[in-house]
């Protein structure tokens, strides 16, 4: 069971325009270096095994443009690797809000 040591994180995508900036945004709230690889594989490396355990995690994701609409698809993929590793790890406490 996780304890109060719990390291929160919020990635907050809603007003995110390109793919880019999205990983920009989860480089900089989970401190990730800077050789982050700005893709779902690099992600999955980067929630494993170098940010911070045990942590919570909220994504939220209400677009408040139609270019951040458009990456719909996108920020599932990138829920879909949280949520797996949490599943996997079990250090992951994680929040969806869409």
């Amino acid at each position: 069971m996780l304890t109060d040591e719990l390291k929160k994180y919020i990635l907050d995508f809603s007003e995110c325009n390109y793919l880019g900036e999205i990983h920009q945004k989860i480089q900089t709230v989970l401190e990730l270096p800077d050789w982050y690889g700005q893709n779902l594989d690099a992600l999955w490396d980067s929630i494993t095994g170098i940010m911070y355990l045990p942590a919570e995690i909220t994504i939220i994701f209400q677009p408040q443009t139609i270019q951040a609409l458009q990456l719909s698809e996108e920020v599932d993929k990138i829920i879909t690797v949280f949520k797996e590793a949490a599943n996997e790890f079990g250090e992951i406490v994680l929040n969806i809000v869409k």
